[in-house]
């Protein structure tokens, strides 16, 4: 049962078993199929390599046109058996390429000879070397870092807070390594020239304690309770602050210290329909369907949703790949729903939005095709939190209509067929 107020709801959490346990390794991985274009970037990338030709982990396996982009690199050890195009539903349509497996494993790291400091055009450099993708937006890291060099961020915060229900990867991950996180977050901030940094967590006292134990207290920042966070940080409001989830982080310490290529990821595996929920560790690329293999299911899921409760995306296939920006899957047996009805005008929906936006008025002048009032509503606000479906009573889907008056910019055009119709 959520909780709802002026800014937003305090929501269930539903991390437990997974969040308590280690992460494991996935293994008997048998094929991965890797996306030759990434979010931000638009220059198209060109095989670097003929079919059936043998790879390694980490080798290059697409390059870009334009050379400051980020390569793709094999996230396993295999054999390049061709490409393919696929329609994601974040994503889009994507030109991929297909790696048969041979070995999935992530070799031991041999630490790089030390160098002394690193400048910051070294660090940018091997964060795009290294391919890294940060795992909060899908947006290559060596991008954000440069877009935030010369005084155009001020303050850098790791984000490993977490709000939805069930995703714990970014707590895995920090429980596992956080000092080599906080390593990774001290070379963004040398990148960035920023004036500070800390890693924002949304946690239990004990856990939260635990790391403290293990860093500066000044160096972790607990997020409010409720959904969802609007402040990550302790700074004043005309600060400019960038975030960068701890994966990305940590892959940074690794491609510099070791020079690692970021070719996994550690996703959240959980739901009813799951046998052993936990945090898995699994090459980019990897099919959902091999995921829920490897964590095993109690029954056949009637849903799988790709993303947490709130604002994930439900898959109609299980071959869609796992690709950089998963941190969550999600599989549910079928749940007894609020049938949708008429807007009672309750304003449940105002009280949840933390953007101050009015949902329900923007859903009934779509409702109405009073298409030419929206912009007034400022639905561009809206950044998708799925906070005002979830405590519509009425069983609407707010959320969606609202970010349906976003994308079209408050202009709705209808198309009512051609005049020679008439």
């Amino acid at each position: 049962m959520s909780i709802f107020t002026k800014s937003g709801i305090s929501l269930p959490l539903l991390k437990e078993p997974a969040a308590s346990r280690p992460i494991e390794e996935m293994e008997n991985v048998t094929r991965v199929t890797l996306p030759l274009s990434f979010s931000g970037e638009s220059s198209p990338r060109r095989p670097a390599l003929g079919s059936y030709s043998t790879v390694i982990r980490g080798q290059v396996i697409g390059l870009p046109e334009d050379e400051q982009d980020t390569p793709v690199l094999a996230s396993v050890t295999g054999v390049l058996s061709g490409t393919q195009t696929l329609i994601h539903p974040l994503y889009g349509e994507l030109e991929c390429a297909v790696l048969d497996c041979m070995v999935s494993a992530r070799p031991e790291p041999l630490p790089r000879p030390h160098k002394g400091e690193w400048t910051p055009a070294e660090i940018v450099g091997a964060a795009r070397t290294a391919g890294i993708i940060d795992e909060i937006d899908g947006v290559p890291l060596h991008l954000k870092l440069k877009a935030w060099q010369g005084g155009r961020c001020h303050f850098l915060v790791a984000d490993g807070v977490e709000q939805e229900p069930y995703s714990s990867s970014a707590w895995a991950v920090l429980n596992e390594a956080i000092e080599q996180v906080w390593e990774g977050v001290q070379l963004a901030v040398t990148a960035t020239g920023v004036a500070g940094a800390h890693i924002a967590v949304k946690l239990p006292a004990a856990r939260r304690r635990a790391l403290s134990r293990r860093l500066r207290n000044s160096q972790l920042f607990q997020v409010r309770r409720l959904y969802p966070a609007e402040q990550y940080s302790h700074t004043a409001g005309d600060v400019v602050v960038g975030r960068v989830g701890v994966q990305a982080c940590l892959a940074l310490y690794r491609a510099v210290a070791y020079g690692e290529s970021h070719g996994d990821c550690v996703i959240t595996v959980a739901g009813d329909a799951v046998a052993t929920p936990q945090n898995l560790r699994i090459p980019f690329g990897v099919s959902i369907r091999q995921v829920l293999l490897a964590c095993g299911l109690s029954t056949d899921p009637t849903r799988v949703i790709l993303g947490d409760a709130l604002t994930g995306v439900a898959v109609s296939t299980l071959d869609l790949p796992l690709l950089p920006g998963s941190t969550c899957l999600l599989a549910l047996t079928e749940k007894k729903t609020t049938v949708p009805r008429a807007c009672i005008g309750c304003g449940r929906c105002v009280q949840a939005c933390h953007a101050g936006l009015l949902p329900f008025e923007i859903y009934r002048r779509l409702e109405n095709m009073h298409y030419e009032r929206l912009s007034g509503l400022l639905p561009e606000h809206c950044d998708g939190c799925g906070a005002c479906s979830y405590v519509c009573p009425a069983g609407l889907d707010l959320a969606a209509r609202v970010m349906e008056a976003r994308e079209s910019a408050g202009t709705i055009f209808l198309n009512w067929g051609d005049d020679d119709d008439a």
